[in-house]
């Protein structure tokens, strides 16, 4: 955090928190939810726009605006905390509603520069997914779980919260996990054996020959969520002209996958989705592997159809180089291009730390460049147990306008 903002001044000029946190003995939920007031209260102008605040912050480097932001906006930090703990079961104390409100703070405080008010999004609809994530690292840390990530954890308690819904069947909780996220049903199996030991603090069993982290050949997306994307803001009308673009067969295995009609607009459930096995007597000679793959590709083109319509933005890795300690890939370097055009970039993975740093960046005129590599970042660090791609093309959803 030092690093982030240094050079940023961190004077209140005669302001005070309201609620002393200096006396943790003596909280209360009252002080909980009074922590970001100030005393006195920051002035108001009239037609001045709280997202300013965030704007002063970044131009005047002065951390005070960001107090005065989180000041004027805590009924909103108040409702997502609250929002957050009521899935827990038992009652909570007001410690652990200042833990998460200090943690939601502190994410403001890391990812407020990166913010871009000309997108058209709201600060607090740019910081949505990253409180979220930001409280269950909280309770990540609190329950002592050894996950190596919190892309782990969240699969984690995801297939738990099925395993649990369907009361112990254990057949019927990974065939659901796998169809609902797009995984096999081997992967899924997988999860909720990492699931299972780490609620019951087992340790998994190590096959010490074959304990070596080979990088995957390709790793594309598996899955067109179409309701989910329009639901998101991607316009239909552009998503139409998208996906009219591709050629029959494309159109066929993405409609058919998942259980859309693209001429009506139906969405039917995913249970009418059709196997690869399926897909495979239509158009592969190959078997239910090639349909798949095919089927990946033309997730991918239809990606990069509403990265050229402005609807999304991508960015795709290649692995350059590796290290390793023994049997394990202890490092890494990979090259990566922004929306499918332009310069290439170089990002190096320090992958037993989980840090990553930027050799040189990505060119890309029209979107923040920084946000994007950060997605690019995340999607490594993210691997599941190191397995990182030799390749991989990913979806930046970030402000979409």
């Amino acid at each position: 955090m030092e690093q982030i903002l240094k050079g940023f001044s961190w004077a209140l000029d005669g302001y005070m928190p309201r609620a002393s946190q200096a006396q943790p003995q003596m909280l209360t939920v009252e002080d909980a939810e009074n922590a970001y007031q100030l005393i006195p209260p920051p002035p108001r102008t009239k037609g001045f726009d709280t997202n300013d605040y965030i704007r002063l912050a970044q131009e005047t480097r002065e951390l005070k605006y960001i107090f005065f932001y989180l000041h004027e906006k805590e009924w909103y930090f108040n409702v997502r905390v609250h929002g957050f703990l009521s899935r827990e079961p038992g009652p909570y104390s007001p410690y652990r509603l200042m833990d998460l409100k200090l943690a939601c703070r502190m994410e403001v405080l890391r990812r407020f520069q990166e913010y871009d008010s000309n997108r058209g999004a709201s600060f607090l609809t740019y910081m949505r997914h990253f409180l979220t994530d930001a409280m269950l690292r909280n309770r990540m840390t609190e329950e002592n779980y050894s996950f190596d990530s919190l892309y782990d954890y969240k699969s984690a308690r995801r297939i738990m919260l099925i395993y649990n819904d369907c009361k112990g069947n254990t057949k019927a909780a990974i065939r659901i996990y796998a169809k609902k996220y797009g995984c096999t049903e081997e992967t899924a199996a997988e999860k909720l054996k990492a699931a299972w030991e780490q609620r019951n603090r087992l340790l998994p069993d190590i096959d010490e020959e074959n304990d070596e982290e080979e990088p995957y050949e390709e790793l594309l997306p598996d899955e067109w969520n179409y309701a989910g994307m329009l639901d998101y803001g991607i316009e239909a009308e552009m998503m139409d002209k998208a996906f009219h673009s591709l050629s029959y067969r494309d159109q066929t295995l993405l409609e058919e996958r998942n259980a859309v009609c693209m001429t009506c607009g139906r969405v039917s459930d995913m249970r009418k989705q059709a196997s690869f096995g399926t897909l495979a007597e239509k158009f592969e000679g190959s078997g239910t592997s090639g349909a798949e793959q095919a089927y990946k590709r033309a997730v991918e083109k239809l990606m990069l159809e509403l990265v050229k319509l402005g609807q999304l933005h991508c960015v795709r890795l290649k692995q350059i180089s590796t290290q390793r300690e023994g049997k394990k890939i202890s490092a890494a370097a990979y090259a990566y291009q922004v929306d499918n055009d332009g310069a290439w970039g170089e990002i190096h993975f320090d992958l037993e730390k989980g840090t990553a740093w930027v050799e040189t960046f990505a060119e890309n005129d029209p979107c923040d460049t920084w946000e994007i590599t950060d997605a690019a970042i995340q999607a490594i660090l993210s691997c599941e147990a190191g397995k990182i791609p030799k390749s991989i093309l990913i979806p930046c959803k970030i402000n979409i306008t």
